[in-house]
């Protein structure tokens, strides 16, 4: 561990922990609240930071040297509430039982006890780390010399102070002396909040030079500034007295030298007695040896054994990198993990793990900014020295979501090759239903992998990767690479015998390298337009509301279901079909059904849309610009979608509605850089093409073959009418046909999509089935092949397990029927845009490398390109994703080109 004296400021914590967490007592009615906060603090810095140094500062009384220089300081604070003075003797009994030092000085402040050991600490070259909430504390620090706020997990180096009170550490005194302190009654200069207290020692360099030129402060662009002037002249001496005040004394006579401070292996036994004696249930279960690693590493496992085997050797210096790069270089397999601290495109490296079979792995520290950490090399010069590796292609790495890994590298120009395996692909293509992270996989596997929140914490309490210590990260890293190693070499082979090695190696692992190009490019926002569509768009939902206010004849909220059932089902009378835990439903396709019955229901049901719109899009797409590079990046997962369909996230896009009014305002906010324009190339009415190559249909070929519109020709077959008795009402049907039938729609299904009685749905199913002899066919097929294989398979052999094909459960069989029809068709769409963006990429790069691949979204890739390339780059486009597989029927994509993504 890191050399570091970690000093408690005891009082200040338990005040803390008293006024911020909720009420607690025992069984018996004692006050434990603040106990339990400080608890938790000792436990985190067990576990966290395990300090080699250790010691807890608290007040001894409340008068010091101060009460002489000014005999109403802190004269006007209250005593401490009677239940927290009841804890105090509890926390010192934490204390002792963690085995650790504490130190109460009479007549002297533990602020004082704190500088003075902090200047002992640095006069020894020990770094220290001040854990405490105290703005006086700030003061210290400096060079060596951090603060920390545990309950935030916030960590005050000299630039944070600086951003927090404008003035580096060393010049916060001067600025508290003039804000002056109400808790402590320093009396300061009234009417000088922090900001103004701030700009004047900015100005001044330090309080006694503005002091003696009280008549400079008139000439500040400072507002009120003749008012500042006069305040400064008539309480000058009040502020040198604050000056005193706050001022921290580093030369307090201490009972103890530093280094017996040093920190002890506590006795857990003992601290768990008395947790348990406090009634800290919780808190026991956290209880660990401190800085075990939290998974061990396996005693005999046959497939991933030697994870954790072999301690992971820390990387400092350059030399030794070269001389590890280029021994790695003579392995022909490596795994490789990242340590990462944040996500998407401008993620910060931690480290890098890398791991041969054989061999220990290292772990390069890049990024760990902790007191007390060793001296790491800086990012660029490491990825620098690692270039040659990543970018050897005879080299095969193996990466877990090696997505990321491309992110990384390109941001520091250095193309990764070679990548032959992600254990995440592989195991979403071996069973897209698993969970695919590394842990899981791992035990599955018979090793063991520590997972991240073991590492880091969950939720509001967690700490990224650059504060835990080096040696510790180094451990979960190397093991996350041994492991990518070893699941990457296995799990690969089983993907190969399950016939889907081309797959893995042609589509999906080159993919990560173009979706991680995608979302660096990121795409523009126009952030006035959506303003101005929020504006107009909570109109429309006030007025709506206004509406429904008017027809219910009461207020109503729209958002409290309890509400919405009491109107239409108990005021209205309107019949209840969907029975809900909380009553009966009230969701959309309720509030469609109800829209017949009564105009309310149709108000209600737009208000919900309409609603949602806004708050999913128009008013979060805003917040989702990142301000590095003033544009949208969506992040895209690979391994999501059982249908192996692309999902995006961190804003999803995959569900803007393109055929409503609204759909296409949000869409157009998505605009082209000045000098540019947007492409959308969309694959047409795809499925419906695969279904055509996978059944051999005569007619569904016949109708894409002569480019006709399939919907008509499907209602000229169903209805028996020529092409020009077609209406409207018989293409919506054949259309809510062609495409129910690709999802495994049921008469029931098709009945409520287009408002029709279930027994003519069921005649026009039949009858489609009659005409489509080839379609009926394949549907049979497929389902008696997903019963013979137990999954279904798509045209390039993704495979979908469907447990439930033979399931005594008729609601589940009938759904495993249902994929099993859907996967072999949605599944090669798929499949195809993801060869069509691999090939369109390569196509940018080589022939268009000014235009570039900004979104996907279903079957529709939407690109960016210089206005003059603009109809070059589209008709490119346009032949690649049309050319991408030769199916028996042609691909057909249609393309448009705007200023923004509707007018595509």
């Amino acid at each position: 561990m890191a050399e570091a004296l970690y000093i408690v400021d005891g009082s200040g914590f338990v005040f803390r922990a008293y006024h911020a967490l909720p009420p607690l007592s025992t069984r018996a009615g004692v006050p434990t609240g603040a106990v339990y906060g400080f608890a938790q603090m000792m436990i985190k810095l067990e576990q966290d930071y395990r300090p080699s140094h250790l010691v807890v500062v608290f007040d001894h009384s409340d008068r010091s040297f101060r009460n002489d220089l000014y005999a109403e300081y802190k004269a006007h604070r209250p005593p401490a509430p009677e239940d927290l003075s009841l804890q105090f003797p509890m926390v010192r009994r934490i204390v002792d039982a963690f085995g650790v030092q504490r130190l109460e000085l009479a007549a002297v402040e533990a602020d004082d006890v704190i500088a003075s050991l902090t200047r002992r600490a640095r006069e020894r070259g020990i770094p220290v780390v001040i854990v405490s909430s105290d703005k006086d504390m700030m003061q210290l620090v400096g060079d060596g010399v951090v603060m920390i706020e545990t309950m935030k997990n916030v960590v005050y180096d000299p630039a944070a102070v600086e951003e927090k009170f404008g003035v580096p550490p060393a010049k916060l005194g001067d600025v508290l002396a003039l804000m002056g302190d109400s808790v402590d009654n320093v009396p300061g200069i009234p009417g000088i909040g922090p900001k103004t207290a701030a700009q004047l020692i900015r100005e001044f360099g330090s309080l006694e030079a503005m002091l003696a030129r009280p008549d400079d402060i008139a000439k500040m662009k400072l507002r009120g500034a003749e008012r500042v002037r006069k305040l400064v002249v008539e309480h000058a001496e009040q502020a040198r007295l604050s000056r005193r005040l706050v001022t921290l004394d580093e030369d307090v006579a201490l009972p103890v030298d530093v280094g017996t401070l040093a920190r002890h292996e506590p006795d857990m036994a003992v601290v768990a007695d008395t947790l348990r004696e406090l009634e800290f249930d919780r808190l026991l279960e956290r209880l660990k040896p401190a800085g075990a690693p939290t998974a061990a590493p396996p005693a005999a496992a046959p497939e991933a054994g030697s994870i954790g085997a072999r301690p992971t050797e820390v990387v400092l210096t350059a030399e030794t990198l070269r001389a590890r790069v280029a021994s790695l270089a003579g392995a022909g397999e490596i795994g490789l993990a990242l340590a990462m601290a944040g996500s998407g495109p401008w993620a910060a490296p931690i480290g890098i793990a890398l791991a041969a079979d054989g061999a220990a792995p290292i772990y390069v520290p890049v990024g760990h900014r902790y007191i007390g950490a060793p001296a790491q090399l800086e990012a660029a010069p490491a990825i620098a020295l690692l270039a040659p590796l990543l970018g050897d292609g005879k080299v095969r790495k193996h990466i877990h979501s090696h997505k990321a890994a491309h992110l990384l590298f390109s941001r520091f120009g250095v193309a990764l090759a070679g990548v032959a395996g992600d254990p995440e692909l592989d195991s979403y293509l071996l069973d897209p239903s698993q969970p695919h992270d590394l842990a899981a996989l791992a035990a599955k596997a018979g090793g063991s992998v520590e997972e991240r929140e073991a590492l880091c914490g969950s939720g509001k309490k967690a700490i990224e990767l650059d504060m835990i210590e080096i040696e510790r990260a180094a451990r979960f890293c190397g093991c996350r690479a041994e492991a990518s190693l070893l699941l990457g070499l296995r799990l690969g082979e089983r993907v190969v015998a399950a016939g889907m090695g081309a797959l893995l190696t042609e589509v999906e692992l080159p993919l990560g390298r173009v979706l991680a190009v995608i979302e660096r490019h990121g795409v523009r926002l126009d952030v006035a337009h959506l303003q101005r569509l929020g504006v107009e768009t909570q109109q429309k939902l006030d007025a709506l509301e206004d509406e429904v206010r008017g027809l219910a004849g009461y207020p109503i909220n729209l958002g409290s279901p309890k509400q919405l059932q009491e109107l239409l089902f108990e005021k209205l009378q309107l019949p209840a079909t969907k029975k809900t835990k909380t009553g009966y439903s009230t969701d959309a396709e309720v509030l469609e059904e109800l829209a017949e019955l009564h105009p309310i229901a149709a108000r209600i049901h737009e208000h919900r849309a309409l609603a949602k719109l806004k708050g999913t899009y128009i008013d979060a797409l805003p917040h989702f610009v990142d301000p590095k590079s003033g544009r949208l990046h969506t992040s895209y997962n690979q391994t999501v979608a059982a249908t192996g369909r692309l999902s995006s996230e961190e804003p999803n896009l995959q569900n803007i509605p393109i055929r409503s009014e609204l759909g296409r305002e949000i869409r157009r906010a998505f605009i082209a850089d000045p000098g540019c324009r947007l492409i959308a190339a969309d694959y047409s009415q795809i499925e419906l093409r695969v279904l055509a190559h996978l059944s051999h249909d005569e007619v569904l070929c016949d109708a894409f073959a002569r480019d006709q519109d399939v919907h008509e020709r499907t209602a000229c077959e169903m209805f028996k009418v020529e092409p020009s008795a077609v209406g409207p009402e018989m293409r919506r049907i054949a259309k809510a046909i062609n495409y129910g039938i690709v999802y495994g729609q049921t008469d029931f299904g098709l009945a409520r999509a287009v408002g029709i009685p279930r027994e003519e749905a069921r005649r026009y199913i039949d009858e489609y089935f009659a005409r489509y002899h080839g379609v009926a066919r394949t549907m049979a097929e497929l389902i008696a092949t997903a019963r013979r294989e137990h999954g279904a398979r798509t045209l390039f052999g993704r495979f979908r397990p469907l447990a439930d094909i033979d399931s005594k459960n008729r609601a589940q069989r009938q759904y495993a029927e249902r994929m099993a029809r859907n996967t072999p068709i949605q599944g090669t769409a798929a499949d195809l845009i993801k060869m069509a963006m691999i090939a369109v990429q390569a196509r940018l790069e080589s022939e268009a490398p000014s235009a570039r691949m900004l979104l996907t979204v279903h079957d529709e890739l939407v690109l960016e390109a210089p206005e003059a390339e603009a109809e070059r780059v589209s008709r490119m486009t346009c032949e690649v994703m049309e050319n991408v597989f030769p199916l028996d029927v042609p691909l057909k994509v249609e393309a448009g080109i705007g200023l923004n993504w509707a007018e595509c």
